[in-house]
C-alpha cells in the first residue's frame, strides 16, 4: 500500500513538472557560479601576468596572451547574453511543490 502510495505521488505528471524544473533551476545556478569562479580565476591570472612585468613600459608576452583570451572570452560572453535576452521576454513562473495526495479517504473504506 505504501509502495503504491509512492508511485502515484512520485509519477503523477505534477511530480515529474516540479521535479524537473526543481532541477533545471539548480543546474542553472550551479552553472552560473562555475563561470563566475571561472572568469574570477581568469582575471587572477591576468593580474598577475600584469604585475610580474616589473614596472617595464611594455607588458610581458604571458601578460598580452591572458589579455587578449580575457578580451575574447568576455566579447563572446556579451554577444551571447545579447542573443539569448529577447527570448526571453516573458518572466518565468515559480512553480510550487504539489500538495501531498490524500490517501486517508481510501485507508477508511
Amino acid at each position: 500500500s505504501r509502495q503504491v502510495q509512492h508511485t502515484f505521488r512520485f509519477y503523477s505528471q505534477q511530480w515529474q513538472t516540479w521535479a524537473a524544473c526543481f532541477i533545471q533551476a539548480a543546474w542553472r545556478r550551479y552553472y552560473k557560479k562555475k563561470n563566475e569562479y571561472l572568469l574570477h580565476k581568469e582575471e587572477n591570472k591576468f593580474r598577475v601576468a600584469l604585475s610580474g612585468s616589473n614596472g617595464n613600459a611594455s607588458p610581458s608576452l604571458g601578460a598580452t596572451i591572458y589579455a587578449s583570451r580575457f578580451a575574447a572570452n568576455a566579447l563572446r560572453a556579451h554577444r551571447q547574453r545579447n542573443m539569448e535576452r529577447p527570448a526571453r521576454t516573458t518572466p518565468l513562473i515559480k512553480l510550487q511543490k504539489p500538495a501531498e495526495p490524500d490517501f486517508t479517504a481510501e485507508d477508511s473504506e
